[in-house]
């Protein structure tokens, strides 16, 4: 095989063209694919290589393509080339055809022409290369099932059943809190009452604790007076004499006045506090260290389980106030707070 052919073969696969001087010009010519009904067939795309013999100028794409592979230059690559071409002729002119290799194949026709018949290749599309030729047979339609449609149903058929797609990670999940849920409610502990009273003489010193009443309310008629009910009542009796039944009459209500007894109030005490204790040898060890000089009544008392230390008392809460303020103008009793009793 002529060396020209490989430097042609190189070139188209990077051009759509390439011309041999005084020869004529290959050139590649895009086929886009096919299918073919008849064979039920598909072709891939492709490129088709003719022949123009009126392409004969230098393009010097083939004197480059010598350069760089013989390492020589332009002049002695354009003589390379010239001594190949004349080589094409002659063995055409010989021999009545050449062949190219994967180019094709040239001939001589009777009027003298030179005839090419270029080889079925895929090489120089490179887009579709390696892709073959493949046979795809025709699928048959799909039989149409037609279903019957009862123009009058019964009514005992049974109505269309709805399912409702629900993840088990869900239902376990809900499950699990409502447990959580229920064991909150059945375990967690009631809020006990605050006592008024004693969050007002524990934490507000200087505050007016509300006195709820010790009492219990007495519900008085218009004269004062509760009145009881006794029912005295006496054994019925049937008497049956000579099959008479004697009636005897209904129980007479006797009422019993009661005089409500007079209770006395207890009037307000004022303590005046200035410590207090959980435990009373505390509260007494406290008392023993106080100087008699400057809380000459100092006293306890149990309140709402706590013993307080208190300096003096009095039934009057001005006089209270007033000794509470030069109470705390000694460092030590500085925190010295009212507290109110009965």
């Amino acid at each position: 095989m002529l060396r020209i052919v490989t430097h042609i073969e190189r070139l188209l696969l990077v051009h759509d063209c390439v011309i041999v001087p005084k020869f004529g010009g290959f050139v590649l010519q895009a086929v886009p694919a096919v299918q073919q009904m008849e064979l039920h067939t598909f072709h891939p795309l492709r490129k088709e290589i003719g022949f123009n013999m009126t392409l004969q100028h230098n393009d010097g794409l083939l004197s480059e393509s010598y350069m760089q592979m013989y390492a020589v230059s332009y002049r002695q690559a354009q003589l390379m080339l010239e001594e190949d071409v004349e080589d094409m002729k002659n063995t055409l002119q010989q021999y009545g055809k050449l062949s190219l290799g994967v180019l094709g194949l040239f001939c001589i026709g009777e009027e003298g022409q030179m005839i090419f018949h270029p080889s079925e290749t895929n090489l120089f599309c490179v887009g579709s290369y390696g892709l073959p030729v493949f046979y795809f047979p025709v699928l048959e339609p799909l039989p149409v099932v037609r279903e019957e449609v009862t123009l009058f149903a019964s009514p005992k058929e049974k109505k269309d059943t709805f399912y409702i797609p629900i993840s088990r990670k869900f239902i376990r999940t809900a499950m699990v809190s409502a447990a959580a849920v229920a064991l909150f409610l059945l375990v967690s502990t009631p809020v006990k009452d605050v006592n008024q009273d004693a969050y007002t003489a524990s934490f507000v010193p200087t505050g007016i604790a509300v006195q709820q009443s010790l009492f219990p309310e007495t519900v008085l008629s218009d004269d004062g007076i509760v009145a009881e009910a006794e029912t005295k009542q006496e054994a019925p009796e049937d008497v049956i004499a000579h099959g008479v039944r004697k009636v005897v009459p209904a129980p007479i209500l006797e009422k019993k006045a009661v005089v409500s007894k007079p209770v006395a109030i207890q009037s307000k005490m004022y303590h005046i506090v200035i410590a207090s204790f959980p435990l009373e040898t505390q509260a007494d060890e406290f008392i023993a260290g106080v100087d008699r000089n400057e809380c000459k009544h100092v006293s306890k008392v149990l309140r709402d389980g706590k013993y307080r230390i208190y300096a003096d008392k009095f039934d009057n809460r001005e006089a209270a106030e007033s000794y509470m303020a030069t109470l705390r103008s000694n460092p030590k009793y500085k925190d010295a707070w009212l507290f109110i009793s009965r």
